[in-house]
């Protein structure tokens, strides 16, 4: 009894220190091809593994585990490796490899649900010849993701896995219990721990030189209130804005942009993350239907708010002034709930959009003319991140 417990303590520590070893190689080769992308997490993982379920589950082996994910998709990669220890069965350990698809369930708190799919590749140590050997399989699992603070996530997940050609292994099912961070964080290249917009300190103007009047008080002048200090990226094209290396050319240096894909016609904040943007998404007059030639641009953005699950955005209406004023307001609240049911028609969680029209306020171009009423007939959409960025 006490030599097979030493041997099981054995067997433990050895699988152990090859897992540490596994996983130094693999973050170095992670860092090196990918650190600087905010979208790349690593996560580790501890477990229990049931590897014979017939007569109900028995989860006796201990499991460590090392994630790697791709938030940059609607379903995001991600790589699973994992070690279990096999305390009661015709194994001594097992390492698997697989390759997975994980989607996140978008809603407004703090705890996300997902599921995944994906297939790998078992490599039983101390196998037993057509009982319990090396083969391929599948497997599928849900969980749920904690953010508990901006660079650290704590995941609960349920797998089960399906051995693929064996004769006599059956189901094996996984509690995990984990978490997950940035990569560019895990090695010290963290983005800012709190988003700070400070107001610029607006440039004083020299009053002129008025003549002395008497018993006439000259009225103090007044000093114009803080701009939020933002960065204007061109409609158009996007240009290089400053020397240092800047992937998506939006004037914030790769170094300190949180958002390094960020397209061209967005505005964008002192971290790179875009705030705000106009649809150019064209209406007739005294409609609110999207036409045909603008759907592929709330398309577009839609793929963007798919890619980008942290923000939120409001949209807003305009109409030019032809009309009343109360009905320009409703009109343009009914363009904005257009765009919002298009977005969700997408894939973009309701709970994330919400719709406002504002009328005939705030033109962009003269009502006197018809190209400027059509530019005034717009959309546009601004981006927060209540959970403390992208």
């Amino acid at each position: 009894m006490i030599f097979s417990h030493l041997m099981l303590e054995l067997a433990i520590s050895e699988g152990f220190k090859m897992f540490k070893k596994i996983v130094g190689y693999l973050l170095f080769v992670l860092v090196t091809l990918n650190a600087s992308n905010i979208e790349s997490e690593v996560g580790f993982n501890v477990g229990l593994d049931s590897t014979r379920n017939e007569d109900g589950n028995k989860f006796e082996n201990p499991s460590f585990g090392l994630v790697y994910q791709n938030n940059k998709y609607i379903v995001a990669p991600r790589l699973d490796l994992e070690y279990v220890n096999v305390t009661k069965d015709k194994a001594d350990g097992l390492w698997k490899f697989s390759a997975n698809g994980l989607y996140e369930y978008e809603n407004r708190t703090y705890i996300t649900p997902y599921a995944l799919a994906g297939l790998g590749y078992e490599y039983v140590v101390g196998s037993t010849k057509n009982v319990f050997e090396s083969h391929p399989f599948v497997q599928g699992g849900v969980g749920v993701i904690l953010d508990v603070t901006r660079d650290l996530k704590v995941n609960f997940e349920g797998k089960i896995l399906k051995v693929v050609g064996g004769t006599n292994e059956g189901n094996e099912v996984m509690l995990t219990v984990g978490m997950r961070m940035p990569l560019r964080s895990l090695f010290g290249k963290r983005p800012s721990p709190k988003r700070i917009i400070q107001p610029v300190r607006p440039i004083p103007v020299p009053q002129p030189i008025l003549p002395i009047i008497p018993r006439v008080a000259i009225p103090p002048r007044r000093t114009p209130p803080p701009r939020v200090m933002v960065i204007e990226n061109s409609n158009n094209e996007c240009s290089i804005k400053i020397a240092q290396p800047d992937f998506d050319r939006d004037g914030v240096s790769d170094s300190l942009d949180q958002c390094p894909a960020t397209p061209c016609n967005f505005t964008v904040d002192r971290y790179g993350c875009p705030i705000k943007t106009r649809l150019k998404v064209n209406f007739s007059t005294n409609s609110a239907e999207i036409e045909p030639a603008s759907y592929y641009r709330v398309e577009q953005f839609a793929q963007f708010l798919l890619k980008n699950r942290g923000s939120r955005v409001k949209i807003f209406g305009y109409t030019d002034n032809r009309g009343t004023a109360r009905h320009n307001l409703l009109l343009s609240q009914q363009r904005a709930n257009a765009i919002m049911k298009a977005l969700v028609t997408q894939g973009v969680s309701l709970a994330r959009i919400e719709a406002m029209g504002r009328g005939e306020s705030m033109p962009i171009a003269s009502n006197t003319t018809e190209e400027g009423r059509a530019r005034n007939r717009r959309i546009e959409a601004e981006l927060s991140y209540p959970k403390g960025g992208i």
